[in-house]
């Protein structure tokens, strides 16, 4: 039996006042917010003009397209403004439009999902500060719930980056074939897009940003740990 107080229960260390416990839903909430936030914080961090550059001119793409490293620069950094606001992607290059009307439609998709990707990214955060605080008064059904999200992404995100790394042609077709339309994503090497992004540039992005998924997923464990520890300190 549990100790009591008259007719009312009394809550163990785990709880805080039982008046205060949060209905399963928001754990459940909360869980899932915390895992969609470490999926894509860290890949949708890496559409920045500074790395995408440093890959760019690791690669050579500069002279793949016969001009120099500010060009490119230039050209990207409106493709990667254009992919947050719905942009046309009619960069110019030597006073015409680097991408053709095809290139242009598949941008057009891409940009589609990283804003469908974004607005997750940003509802997440919101539903996990909203139920981070409504499970103030239990911190350690927080910290495992916090813990088994990223414990569960960490793994998933390991096992397809070790995919990405041994089998880097199928996971990309796969990925494309997911999220885009047939016919709508494949370009010759004559392609300006492919000049501008080429293989080897998704090949190291796409282990980037598994990696970056891993960190993410080790941070958020460390933090749900050391909640957890310091609940069980003040026992």
């Amino acid at each position: 039996m549990d100790p009591v107080d008259g007719d009312r229960r009394q809550p163990d260390a785990d709880q805080g006042p039982l008046t205060n416990r949060a209905p399963g839903g928001i754990g459940v909430a909360f869980a899932l917010a915390a895992a969609l936030a470490i999926v894509l914080t860290g890949p949708l961090l890496l559409f920045n003009p500074w790395l995408v550059s440093a890959e760019q001119a690791r690669h050579g793409v500069a002279a793949s397209l016969g001009t120099d490293q500010a060009n490119v620069d230039r050209v990207t950094a409106v493709m990667l403004r254009d992919l947050f606001i719905g942009g046309d992607f009619i960069a110019s290059l030597d006073d015409e439009s680097i991408l053709d009307a095809s290139e242009r439609s598949h941008m057009t998709d891409v940009g589609a999902l990283v804003r469908i990707l974004a607005a997750l990214e940003a509802a997440a955060i919101l539903v996990l500060l909203i139920t981070a605080w409504w499970l103030r008064a239990e911190p350690a059904r927080r910290g495992r719930l916090l813990l088994g999200a990223a414990v569960a992404v960490g793994a998933v995100a390991l096992a397809l980056g070790i995919f990405f790394a041994v089998a880097f042609e199928a996971a990309f077709t796969a990925f494309h074939a997911l999220f885009f339309q047939a016919g709508s994503w494949q370009f010759g090497p004559d392609s300006n897009l492919i000049r501008l992004f080429p293989e080897p540039f998704w090949f190291e992005t796409s282990l980037l940003a598994g990696f970056s998924i891993l960190l993410t997923a080790l941070l958020a464990a460390w933090l749900a740990g050391r909640g957890m520890r310091s609940v069980a300190a003040e026992r």
